[in-house]
């Protein structure tokens, strides 16, 4: 049974490249590759479609990338640039509807069940939306229209680049049956392959497959499943914005590194740079996770879990260093190191008996300077590495998935 809702899912076309295309006539029409510059270290974060007509996508080395379209023009990530033009669009939205729900940096939902005497029925608006966002960004965003967030999302996928398409209720049983498996959001590689083996590989197929066969290779998640065949998602358009999955920065080394006291201060530096943003939210954080990708492209991951949340930059980095003391990197070459903090609560500052207020009131009084002049105004001790230099931003939000740095998207 669907809610009578009308959801549009806007999701930006290649928005990276798109926004330096718009901001940069004259890479209009070339192959666009944004992660890094031609011949540095790194993955790709974005690419125009005339890149991925060259087989590149997000994620992949950047080297691997220059092989394949060796005439790429390839550009470092601007978040500054995209942010501002992200905070240019939800403003944009909002002028539509007051329920707006920002799922990630390129892709927002909006109910506009109450905006149609208003602005008209949902084709002219998403029409109107994709006229306003290239008037005002020389961007394009493509728009699915559904009765859930699910379906509206599907039908945006359907329709890029630049389309407008709509699944209703009826679709659920007709061409949405011959789609894979794979194309419907929730359903991740590792579920495909699970999938695949019981001969499920359409949206039909695991709409049909009787629910024991289901249950007995799934388990719980058996009817989660069953309702994404089923276009079913119930959660409405929120328009507060709920608290981030995680918050973490990365970066990878120019050359292999097996200096212990490089990858420590490395450390540091990611695990400020992500305590400054921990403060900017007002949250603190129970969790740390490390990453670590070796020379061989093998890549560990370590977590570990505080008695109590904090914000402060001593107790996740000391978390981070005895995590990375237990991988026992020895004498093996790094790529590449991260660290993240997920696990939040609102920040209510409260005085306690031990000292770790000392920490926070130090951490904002850091805030403020650099807030005048600058990150790298303010450089922790025992490294010359600043974090805006050494660490590549990414911030998760639990309202779903892209291709973005760490950002949870299909």
């Amino acid at each position: 049974m669907f809610a009578s809702r009308i959801i549009l899912h806007v999701d930006m076309d290649a928005f990276f490249a798109s926004v330096e295309q718009a901001r940069r006539p004259e890479l209009r029409g070339l192959p666009v590759i944004v992660g890094a510059a031609r011949g540095a270290r790194g993955v790709v974060s974005a690419c125009s479609y005339e890149a991925r007509a060259f087989g590149v996508h997000s994620a992949m080395p950047i080297t691997r990338a220059e092989r394949l379209c060796p005439h790429g023009v390839f550009l470092p990530v601007d978040m500054k640039a995209y942010a501002a033009v992200h905070r240019s669009l939800t403003g944009l939205f909002e002028q539509v509807t007051d329920l707006v729900e920002v799922a990630s940096i390129d892709e927002a939902y909006l109910d506009v069940t109450g905006s149609r005497r208003l602005f008209g029925p949902p084709r002219a608006i998403a029409h109107r939306i994709q006229e306003q966002v290239y008037d005002r960004h020389g961007i394009t965003c493509s728009i699915g229209i559904g009765p859930t967030k699910l379906l509206a999302k599907l039908a945006a996928g359907l329709n890029k680049p630049a389309g407008v398409g709509e699944l209703s209720e009826q679709d659920v049983h007709g061409r949405l049956r011959d789609l894979p498996v794979g194309a419907v959001c929730g359903i991740g590689p590792v579920t495909q392959e699970r999938l695949a083996a019981l001969g499920l590989t359409t949206v039909g197929m695991l709409q049909d497959v009787p629910f024991p066969l289901l249950a007995a290779a799934f388990g719980k998640g058996a009817h989660g499943l069953r309702q994404l065949a089923l276009g079913r998602s119930f959660s409405p358009v929120r328009s507060e914005r709920p608290l981030p999955k995680s918050v973490g920065r990365e970066t990878t080394f120019d050359d292999d590194v097996n200096d212990g006291e490089l990858l420590r201060a490395t450390l540091l530096a990611l695990t400020d740079n992500a305590v400054a943003e921990l403060r900017r939210k007002g949250l603190a954080a129970r969790t740390v996770a490390l990453k670590v990708r070796f020379n061989t492209f093998h890549t560990v991951s370590r977590r570990r879990t505080l008695p109590r949340p904090v914000s402060a930059v001593r107790p996740l980095f000391e978390t981070a260093t005895a995590l990375l003391d237990e991988l026992d990197v020895g004498a093996r070459w790094v790529r590449l190191v991260g660290v993240s903090v997920s696990g939040f609560t609102h920040n209510a500052f409260q005085l306690t008996l031990d000292d770790g207020w000392r920490e926070v009131a130090l951490g904002e009084a850091v805030d403020k300077v650099r807030q005048k002049y600058g990150f790298r105004a303010l450089t922790l001790a025992a490294t010359g590495i600043t974090a805006s230099e050494a660490s590549e931003e990414h911030t998760s939000s639990a309202g779903g998935p892209s291709d973005r740095p760490h950002l949870d998207h299909q």
